[in-house]
């Protein structure tokens, strides 16, 4: 997680901003030594606006560094010998890229290790522990109710973790190509007896722990009769604000009624009994960016949710797809959702929409007329709210209209929305038939 460049002097602006009014409330109430000491420390921010703030709270980049690291090591246009001065440059002092990378990939099967030899919901890969009775949302729904209170993330333990492993495997199936042979890295391991280096030795263990973590999906998975669906979403709409409830109602009315169409979907995460907490989720769509060569029914199924109407999936006439749905869940996830919404039910995130738009426009060679429509109205419904361009937006319900509106802190500076700008030119060049 991170502010650089122009979020950095934003962030940093609203810290000189609360030191300064300390200050103020601090003299009037004549604390001068603590006042004084609030002007220092204000001047010392206003000195380095633009000072980058970071921190390492977050879990899913240590699984995206190994796929980022394969696809350099594999790429042709990139020659052999360039590979090898970036994985023996040691200029960073910390030593050469080839060890830290090496450190990252132990990390990775060291943490990986537990649900490889035991495949049990609760041996994934779990947030850290935030309190005695509360996890950390260590990805990128980062927000306190981001995983609805959830310990296993289905991003981290379904998309990610397999796609980190395969990664490794093609890394080291790579190496001896550029003159790094498994003796080699044996050599440079930390710990001779850890998961990685039994990966060196064994290339079949990494192989059956690939395996074993492709089944990991299969404990996010929920399928909800048509049943379940109506009585949930009944509940939902009876808790919601009488003026949302009479639009949520209308637009369910104008799609008609839920007759013999069941929903499946992965959970957005676990619990900590490794249950899954139904909250349909805008996070597949990593899993279609990552994956082109997905097969396309896997591919309808992923996006089929995207494109059933709110209250039922995500989608969103005037508007996009919406990060989360909570309809299944519980009332304690409403609850927390409606406390903290920058991941919830009222918010479109541009991060998600760009992953769905890549993932589809990936496929527009595979000819499926129902992935091309799918593209065309998510796209239709994103360019008409007309926030396409910010990091997240979110809506209001004037009379009886949905009104798209930017969310309260979204960015126009951040690393999602200037993106879309690669999105925009990714579409340019498909089919306009």
């Amino acid at each position: 997680e991170e502010a650089l460049g122009g979020q950095a002097i934003r962030e940093n602006a609203v810290v000189y901003d609360s030191l300064v009014t300390g200050y103020f409330r601090a003299a009037r109430a004549g604390r001068q030594q603590k006042a004084d000491s609030l002007l220092e420390q204000a001047r010392g921010v206003l000195g380095e606006l633009q000072k980058t703030r970071e921190n390492y709270h977050m879990i899913d980049d240590e699984f995206q560094l190994p796929v980022l690291a394969a696809r350099y090591l594999t790429d042709s246009t990139v020659s052999p010998d360039r590979k090898r001065t970036f994985l023996s440059d040691s200029s960073e002092g910390r030593g050469s890229r080839l060890a830290l990378l090496l450190r990252e990939m132990s990390l990775v099967a060291t943490w990986t290790r537990p649900y490889a030899e035991d495949p049990r919901a609760t041996k994934l890969v779990s947030f850290p522990k935030r309190d005695a009775t509360h996890w950390r949302s260590a990805s990128w729904r980062d927000s306190d109710a981001g995983y609805a209170g959830g310990r296993f993330a289905m991003d981290i333990n379904a998309i990610w973790v397999p796609k980190a492993l395969r990664s490794i495997d093609t890394i080291m199936g790579v190496l001896p190509a550029l003159g790094i042979t498994p003796a080699m890295l044996d050599s440079l391991i930390a710990n001779r007896n850890g998961a990685l280096a039994a990966y060196v030795r064994d290339r079949s263990s990494l192989s059956r722990a690939i395996q074993t973590w492709d089944g990991a999906r299969r404990h996010f998975q929920v399928s909800l009769a048509p049943a379940e669906i109506r009585r949930r979403i009944a509940a939902k709409l009876a808790w919601l604000p009488a003026p949302e409830r009479r639009y949520w109602r209308q637009v369910m009315a104008e799609h008609g009624p839920i007759r013999d169409s069941s929903i499946t979907f992965p959970a957005l995460s676990l619990d900590a009994a490794g249950r899954p907490i139904r909250v349909v989720n805008t996070d597949p769509a990593t899993r279609l960016f990552l994956n082109p060569d997905l097969n396309v029914d896997v591919v309808l199924k992923d996006v089929l949710p995207f494109l059933r109407p709110y209250p039922e999936g995500l989608f969103v006439g005037g508007l996009g797809p919406l990060v989360a749905n909570d309809a299944y869940a519980s009332r304690q996830i409403w609850e927390r959702f409606q406390a903290d919404q920058y991941h919830g039910p009222r918010v479109v995130w541009g991060r998600e929409v760009n992953l769905l738009f890549l993932g589809l426009a990936n496929r527009e060679s595979a000819g499926s007329e129902e992935l091309k429509e799918a593209l065309h109205r998510i796209l239709a419904a994103v360019n008409e709210s007309g926030l396409q361009h910010n990091e997240l937006w979110s809506y209001e319900i004037r009379g009886e209209k949905l009104v798209p509106v930017r969310y309260g802190t979204s960015s126009d500076v951040q690393l999602w929305n200037t993106t879309h700008l690669a999105v925009d030119f990714v579409l340019s060049q498909l089919p306009k038939n």
